[in-house]
């Protein structure tokens, strides 16, 4: 078969192409990836017999791997997860196929009397016909060569468009005897260049230094200002801390005068209010002692006439 009869890179129209063999086409179906297969070895190597009819079919392929811990979802939720007319990849095997979720799907028949299976297996697309029913109809693959003149044939594709000639070997002339440049003038204008580079990347350099002195210079003077500025403020902080604490002791030692004379003047008065109790009790203790000093007397003097009543009695 020519190169047109093959159809493993050939990719249907409309179709996206198929997944290489150890990777499945991702979203294959509604049920999620699955693993790799080696579906298309059933047909990569075979040949059409005679007459266009197709060799009968290999041994079936071997079940999908499923991988581990991934359930194979039930036929209604397949069914629920696909649409009609949508196009899917599936393990194609006679009129079974299974798509890459596990999930068994059957092949019907299409249209102008197509045969259900065309004897080709393994991976290949398929195209949704009823999702209640789980039922798909396979793409059809190209496998006749177009007909002549409907594309340009391979050999002229890759043709060289205009002819190669091969030219004339190239050969050195003879040496130039008196002829060129004068060397000294050349070496004298190569040294003034390298001594006019040399200079212009002094003066560069020069320049760039005084640059880079005038940078320091500048901020060594905006360190020296701001630490200036700082000492300042320090100093401004400490004066007002100074006369902050110079008030606060004053106004403590106001206070703790106050205090104290506070407590002079109660004492004072608390002296005052005792010489005053003093001289009260003074004054009802002389009282005191006057009362009983002249009640000793008149009970002296009562006791003394009583007696005297005595003896004038017993007289008479």
């Amino acid at each position: 078969m020519s190169e047109w009869g093959s159809f493993i890179d050939e990719t249907p129209s409309g179709q996206s192409p198929p997944p290489p063999p150890d990777h499945p086409p991702a979203g294959a179906d509604a049920g999620g990836d699955d693993g790799g297969d080696d579906g298309w070895g059933s047909f990569a190597d075979e040949t059409p017999a005679a007459g266009g009819a197709p060799p009968p079919p290999s041994a079936p392929p071997p079940a999908a791997p499923r991988p581990y811990g991934v359930p194979v979802p039930s036929p209604e939720v397949a069914a629920s997860l696909l649409t009609a007319g949508e196009t899917l990849w599936a393990q194609v095997d006679g009129a079974a196929a299974v798509l890459g979720s596990g999930c068994r799907v059957a092949v019907v028949p299409g249209g102008d009397g197509e045969a259900a299976a065309d004897g080709f297996s393994g991976w290949r697309p398929v195209t949704v016909v009823d999702p209640a029913a789980l039922t798909v109809r396979l793409v059809p693959l190209a496998l006749a060569e177009p007909p002549v003149g409907t594309a340009t044939p391979v050999s002229e594709l890759y043709a060289d468009p205009e002819p190669y000639t091969a030219a004339e070997p190239g050969r050195a002339g003879a040496f130039p005897v008196g002829q060129g440049p004068d060397l000294d003038a050349l070496l004298h204008r190569v040294q003034e260049e390298e001594r006019a580079r040399v200079r212009a990347d002094v003066e560069a350099d020069a320049r760039r230094a005084e640059r880079e002195l005038a940078d320091a210079k500048a901020e060594l003077k905006q360190r020296a200002e701001a630490a200036e500025q700082r000492a300042v403020q320090r100093e401004q902080r400490a004066q007002q801390a100074a006369q902050r604490a110079q008030e606060y002791a004053e106004h403590q030692i106001g206070a703790a005068r106050e205090e104290v004379a506070q407590a002079v003047w109660q004492w004072q008065d608390r002296a005052q209010r005792a010489e005053a109790e003093i001289t009260r009790l003074s004054g009802e203790l002389a009282k005191a002692e006057q009362a009983g000093v002249l009640r000793h007397v008149l009970d002296r003097r009562r006791r003394a006439g009583g007696g005297r009543d005595q003896e004038g009695t017993r007289g008479t």
